[in-house]
């Protein structure tokens, strides 16, 4: 018989694991995370854009959430 693995056989697994896209709140565009620094906060940027605000013209597609 074979001993289990000590990480619990996910270590393969991890790297083929589907990624959950972020997905702005305001406009419904994807984004995607700057990691920071010594000297940098972490920031969430559109992917399109590369900023951290929506653009106007998306703001004005964006589906309404209130009644």
């Amino acid at each position: 018989m074979s001993s289990p693995h000590p990480d619990g056989g996910r270590a393969g697994r991890e790297s083929y694991r589907p990624r959950i896209p972020l997905i702005c709140p305001r406009c419904g565009h994807e984004q995607r995370v700057v990691p920071g620094g010594p000297d940098r906060a972490v920031r969430v940027v559109h992917v399109a854009t590369g900023r951290e605000a929506c653009e106007p013209g998306d703001l004005a597609k964006a589906p309404d959430d209130g009644p």
